[in-house]
């Protein structure tokens, strides 16, 4: 099983930056799959493109787009389509910061913040989702998405003081559950990941300011470390494997046990 994503193609967006898109993009490149990256960051792309390329033989497709334009998300579709025969993966990644208190947030930082971290992932999955549907050629699953929400979108990890993006990333979490009903009798899993506290562009890579953070808000770790990018990716890993082929529907919630440890520890 070494090999199992070969003759698939996996579309990452937000995989420009230095964070979990370019992670899981390297980490599926090295199961075979070829890829197409997708973010705003142009030269960020092809970072990414370059450090797969470095330890892996398979294509890359860069596509610079914003996905919270849907005009622009169709004209990334004829590309990839143009390249590709399949998009087997689809990793809805891309979401950006922003917004403290929900009524104190100005409109404008609400709607930038809900257009990328909600309709973004709309915008892209009901964009694709017909093509994956016709994949009958893949089986016993055509086709798989995987969307990155976050603990502050649970029930036990929302967050008032980032309260739009909390909303966004519920949101993210109910569109999955939405999507794995709407697309399972088509034998197309709908999957979340929650990260909690990992060390990415959100603390500046700074382990300090993600034990910060937890400190702030009283919260302690049963795991006592905080997550690293990687754990993040081989989770993803894991939903696109054939091992996860009957797990549709699901919000796996990456955070060394914090959300549970809330006014426990």
């Amino acid at each position: 099983m070494d090999k199992f994503l070969k003759g698939k193609v996996a579309l990452i967006t937000g995989a420009g930056g230095d964070g979990f898109g370019r992670e899981m993009a390297i980490a599926f490149a090295s199961k075979g799959a070829d890829l197409v990256i997708n973010d705003i960051n142009s030269k960020g792309l092809e970072e990414t493109r370059n450090l797969i390329l470095n330890e892996n033989d398979v294509e890359v497709l860069i596509v610079e787009a914003d996905i919270s334009n849907s005009n622009a998300v169709k004209e990334m579709a004829k590309r990839v389509f143009e390249k590709y025969d399949n998009v087997f993966l689809l990793v809805n990644n891309a979401g950006i910061e922003g917004g403290l208190q929900s009524l104190k947030t100005k409109e404008e930082v609400y709607d930038r913040v809900m257009a990328v971290n909600l309709k973004g992932a709309w915008n892209v999955t009901r964009t694709f989702f017909r093509k994956m549907k016709g994949q009958r050629n893949f089986s016993p699953i055509r086709a798989k998405i995987i969307n990155i929400a976050s603990c502050a979108g649970t029930q036990n990890g929302i967050n008032p003081m980032i309260g739009i993006y909390s909303a966004s990333k519920a949101g993210l979490i109910a569109f999955t559950k939405l999507w794995a009903l709407e697309l399972g009798p088509s034998d197309i899993t709908v999957n979340t990941i929650s990260p909690g506290v990992i060390i990415s562009a959100m603390y500046d890579n700074d382990p300090k300011r993600g034990r910060q953070f937890l400190e702030s808000r009283g919260v302690k770790l049963p795991i006592d470390r905080l997550g690293e990018k990687k754990d993040v990716a081989a989770i993803a890993l894991f939903l696109a494997s054939p091992a996860a082929d009957y797990i549709t529907g699901q919000n796996i919630i990456l955070d060394g046990g914090m959300t549970v440890s809330i006014n426990k520890l």
